[in-house]
């Protein structure tokens, strides 16, 4: 039997829930900020409370995130309009950025401050797209994600799943 027809790419909405993407720009700014500064002078701490910021965006949760709140203030501040769109691939960055955050939270604690600065640069390059180009790089790949899993994955009768050949 062949496989299902699946062309890749975007499908949405993704998700029923919207987010503000011109705030979305400034919390990633902020985010960089804070990430430049904690790691730059190895506050692995600080590091894990923007992991925790990124995981209340994560979840769906931005009136709980010092980070989006100020990002919203900002942006009505600066008299920028808002920018509506699908909150999924939004979710999905700040789920990769929790990762990141907290993998360069533990490095630094840990003493291994080259690994958490490595993490910090890849994080960073990414929000500073984000932020300074409206890019956001996890919001290209996610939209992939289910395309990858059903092209290298089939179910086997024991219902174990195996790579495909």
């Amino acid at each position: 039997m062949g496989r299902p027809a699946f062309r890749p790419g975007p499908s949405c909405p993704i998700s029923r829930d919207l987010t503000d993407e011109t705030a979305g720009r400034f919390a990633a700014f902020l985010s960089l900020a804070v990430l430049a500064l904690a790691a730059g002078f190895g506050l692995g701490w600080a590091v894990l409370l923007l992991a925790a910021d990124f995981a209340l965006r994560a979840l769906g949760r931005p009136a709980l995130s010092p980070v989006a709140r100020a990002a919203g203030l900002l942006r009505r501040r600066a008299g920028l309009a808002e920018r509506k769109i699908n909150a999924g691939p939004k979710r999905f960055a700040a789920s990769v950025g929790f990762l990141f955050s907290l993998g360069i939270g533990l490095a630094l604690l840990a003493g291994q401050r080259g690994l958490g600065l490595g993490l910090a640069a890849v994080l960073g390059v990414c929000a500073g797209l984000e932020a300074f180009f409206g890019f956001c790089l996890a919001c290209q790949v996610h939209p992939w994600l289910p395309w990858v899993h059903t092209a290298t994955v089939r179910p086997l009768s024991g219902g174990v799943d195996e790579p495909a050949r």
